[in-house]
């Protein structure tokens, strides 16, 4: 019977070694926020992977390039104007979300869903439709 043993270290180190050298595969990431006016006053900042991207206002379109894999997106506003009760008297409420990117492109809208503690702007993965809709009526 043979020891493999050696042979599996060194596949294990080629492997090792190999992947170093790989990049990761790009992914563009394209965002799109409506307008509400609800939230006329509020301007977005962006974070992707706790680095803030953009600060992306009303009717504006962000697109960046990321690696393929998981990643965090947060939205937070700071002091702003808004409705009472609404959006909250200091802005709106910070949001987090985990997602993967697993395609060449991903698209994704902003958009402020209300709440009696003060709501948030969700950052939730649409189709490129969708996206190519949003855009037309900017």
């Amino acid at each position: 019977m043979k020891n493999y043993k050696g042979s599996c270290f060194l596949w294990l180190l080629l492997g090792l070694f190999a992947s170093s050298f790989l990049t990761a595969a790009p992914a563009k990431v394209s965002f799109v926020r409506p307008v509400n006016l609800m939230v006329a006053t509020q301007i977005v900042k962006l974070s992707l992977n706790g680095d803030e991207i953009a600060k992306i206002g009303q009717g504006k379109i962000l697109v960046v390039e990321s690696e393929i894999g998981k990643h965090s997106i947060q939205t937070k506003v700071g002091l702003s104007l808004g409705v009472p009760n609404i959006t909250g008297f200091s802005g709106a409420k910070k949001f987090k979300s985990k997602v993967t990117f697993d395609k060449p492109e991903h698209f994704f809208k902003i958009i402020f869903k209300s709440s009696l503690m003060g709501g948030k702007h969700h950052v939730i993965e649409i189709d490129e439709a969708e996206y190519q809709m949003i855009i037309g009526k900017l």
